[in-house]
């Protein structure tokens, strides 16, 4: 009897076209993958088994074509199952990146063009099916993945689980999408594993990391131009000097005092190239040229990328290919180190299209790629028109001011910059360094953010490369779930998408909303003070974030804690309202990360001082990896990143770290 009700339902579903999988807790469909299934496919279907599992306590059972015998209720076929071939699903004619949704009979079909590789590498692998799990598991049970781990993963519970009609046709809305993991054990290498990560801590935490990003579709397309490089990658020239230097000392920057050359000989890597001489555009073509007849048939583009620093050749024929010189009055106070010493925008921009002009005359299709970067960051002169195959990645980078939250003055004017690369005709990546700043604070600046990052969608953004993710999940979460979120919904409103957070907190969504409010109002009424501290603690240096360490005691005193922590309390206090004990266990994990952001500021004020003896300094230190041990398994924070931040500012860190 059971058997034949369960029958006529399968019966009403498919004339409808919905597809049950699970009804009152017991399964009702299996999954099925290819016979010999991509290892995207097989991925793919254990997430699907995974997440349906926690949502509804069923365990759907996962099959191999061919199969043995009829199944007895539907199937979600995983892959480039033969299923989906007989159902007019051909996965070979997919584009990279591209999924089918569909149900068809009763049945589910996800499919995908994959290819081999790692699920959890980056690369080219070709992951339409795992997208098409995702997009699943978020539209029909409501998952989100708040941060790494599984007190991260916001599974709603159910009973049913009813997969609807569909029929959708669908691919990433960018073809680059990423965030730099800062998994490097930089910390560890540099002698000072005592403040970072045990080394079994930081293999969790990165494996936990980069699961999460794989679920947010971090990953690219086989056709994006990080896909195809060839000569150059980043900063393109860093070793350019020491092979070419003494040859051709003319394809190098002309300074000030009549010289050619690095401004510091122990920093040649840091010299930027006179790009208005046409004997360097040629060498630039004729190495792209050998590397092209070394991979016959492959797609190789050319990047240019400056050096990291700033453009400071000051030859009369560079000069001359740059824009109307400003007044730095025009630009808002503090952002400066975009005019020094010259402004150079239309320069790189000339300088692009003339390889670009030799390039193509070889290979029409070749796509010449730069970053817009410090003093060249500017938008071109408006007479100059370049084309979609120059392909810049928008990097602002000021010393100082600009950094997040900003004022409206700087925020409007980085946004003209974009839309001037725009009118140009060019590609635009966005390749921000924002998010490298704020330690281990509660620096949260999520509708400022999400207003830039949507500007650049809706204004023709084509990909994006963020440097980096610090990882400090418990006390800038709105920042990186924003972050990480908005490039799969970049349409949906940021209130929205935060809400999809809070709303993991249950009984405690307000309290946490109004928790994170408090910080983020805090952020913005001190990024002011925080630039003029940081600028007047760097001794001159140029990156911000780095010394973050020396000011977080200035940005953050003792006092500014007490009223956040009695809004946590009330949010714990709201969340053992529920009977589900994670609602009070999430609002722990932001406890945790607010315990361990007041210890680096006590650290801050005792190593900081100059008054402070160095047994106080050390004492100090120790407290601070005492929290730390007793944290790292909580996927609170990358404590890699911290550990580079600590080692930055505190220059005596050495004598410190010593038993």
């Amino acid at each position: 009897m059971y058997s034949f009700v369960l029958l006529s339902i399968y019966a009403a579903l498919a004339e409808v076209g919905a597809v049950e999988l699970v009804r009152e807790g017991t399964p009702t469909a299996t999954v099925v993958v290819p016979e010999n299934p991509a290892p995207i496919a097989t991925y793919a279907a254990d997430e699907l088994v995974y997440f349906v599992k926690k949502s509804t306590g069923a365990s759907l059972e996962i099959q191999s074509e061919p199969l043995d015998e009829t199944l007895a209720g539907p199937a979600v076929y995983v892959g480039a199952t033969q299923a989906a071939r007989n159902a007019g699903i051909n996965p070979d004619q997919l584009a990279s990146e591209e999924t089918v949704l569909k149900t068809i009979d009763g049945n589910l079909y996800i499919v995908g063009n994959d290819g081999p590789g790692d699920p959890l590498g980056y690369g080219n692998v070709h992951s339409g099916t795992l997208w098409g799990v995702y997009k699943v598991l978020e539209k029909q049970l409501g998952v989100r993945w708040l941060w790494p781990g599984t007190l991260g993963e916001y599974v709603p519970a159910a009973r049913d689980v009813e997969i609807e009609a569909v029929d959708e046709t669908f691919r990433p809305r960018f073809d680059v999408r990423n965030q730099r993991p800062g998994l490097g054990r930089q910390g560890f290498a540099l002698g000072h594993e005592r403040l970072s990560f045990s080394p079994e801590h930081a293999a969790r935490y990165g494996r936990d990391q980069t699961v999460f990003l794989r679920r947010h579709r971090m990953g690219r397309s086989a056709e994006s131009h990080r896909a195809q490089r060839s000569f150059g990658s980043g900063h393109s020239f860093h070793n350019w000097w020491e092979e070419y230097g003494e040859q051709h000392p003319q394809w190098f920057q002309l300074l000030p005092n009549g010289e050619r050359g690095p401004a510091d000989p122990k920093r040649p890597h840091k010299c930027s190239m006179c790009v208005s001489n046409p004997e360097l555009h040629a060498k630039i073509v004729e190495l792209w040229q050998q590397e092209r007849q070394k991979r016959p048939g492959q797609v190789l583009n050319i990047d240019i990328s400056e050096n990291d620093d700033s453009a400071r050749c000051v030859c009369p024929r560079c000069v001359a290919w740059d824009g109307p010189r400003p007044e730095l009055s025009e630009l808002p106070a503090g952002l400066e180190r975009s005019f020094d010493p010259v402004q150079a925008g239309t320069r790189y921009a000339r300088f692009a299209k003339s390889v670009h002009e030799l390039a193509s005359a070889i290979d029409p299709d070749v796509k010449v790629i730069f970053y817009a970067y410090i003093n060249y960051f500017w938008a071109p002169d408006p007479p100059l028109q370049l084309n979609q195959n120059i392909v810049i990645e928008f990097v602002p980078w000021f010393r100082w001011a600009g950094w997040f939250p900003r004022t409206d003055a700087e925020h409007a004017w980085i946004k003209q910059q974009w839309m001037g690369w725009q009118r140009a005709g060019v590609s635009a990546h966005y390749r921000p360094n924002w998010f490298l700043d704020g330690y281990t604070m509660p620096l949260v600046y999520m509708h400022q953010f999400g207003d830039a990052f949507q500007f650049y969608a809706r204004n023709g953004m084509t990909g994006t490369d963020f440097d980096s993710l610090q990882g400090q999940w418990a006390t800038q979460g709105p920042n990186l779930y924003l972050l990480s979120r908005i490039h799969v919904r970049p349409e949906q409103p940021v209130d929205d998408l935060l809400k999809e957070y809070y709303q993991a907190f249950g009984p405690a969504a307000a309290a946490v909303q109004d928790y994170f409010d408090y910080w983020e109002k805090y952020a913005v009424e001190n990024s002011p003070r925080a630039a003029e501290a940081i600028r007047s603690r760097s001794n001159g240096l140029f990156r911000r974030y780095a010394y973050y360490a020396r000011v977080a005691d200035e940005l953050y005193p003792p006092e500014i804690f007490t009223q956040a922590k009695e809004k946590l309390q009330g949010a714990l206090a709201a969340a053992r309202e529920s009977d589900d004990p994670v609602y009070a266990d999430r609002v722990r994990f932001l406890q945790q990360g607010l315990t361990h952001a007041e210890q680096c500021v006590a650290t801050a004020a005792v190593v900081n001082a100059a008054e402070t003896t160095m047994a106080e300094k050390k004492a100090a230190i120790t407290k601070l990896i005492q929290v730390r041990r007793s944290l790292e398994h909580t996927n609170i924070a990358n404590m890699d990143r911290a550990a580079i931040i600590e080692t930055d500012s505190w220059k005596e860190i050495e004598g410190l770290l010593d038993p």
